[in-house]
């Protein structure tokens, strides 16, 4: 955990700006900690309910990638569709 006050949201943006400094937004948003993702959506909670629809989004299209994977090694080997 850090020791950077992280109350305000004045203190959440500062920090996460620095954050900037040595990634991109796209990796934070890929590696943000919950330490730090609980603070930020706690005042942006907008942001919860997009994180929840993409990780929802991306567990569907990993579903569905498997089961396209499946049904082409079947198409592949002359087997029924799954």
């Amino acid at each position: 955990m850090t020791a950077v006050p992280l109350d305000t949201e004045v203190e959440v943006r500062a920090f996460v700006e620095m954050c900037l400094r040595t990634r991109t937004v796209g990796k934070l948003a890929k590696v943000m900690p919950d330490w730090l993702r609980g603070p930020v959506e706690s005042h942006a909670p907008d942001l919860a309910e997009l994180r929840l629809t993409a990780e929802r989004a991306e567990a569907e299209a990993a579903n569905a990638r498997r089961a396209y994977t499946k049904s082409l090694g079947a198409w592949i080997n002359s087997e029924p569709k799954p």
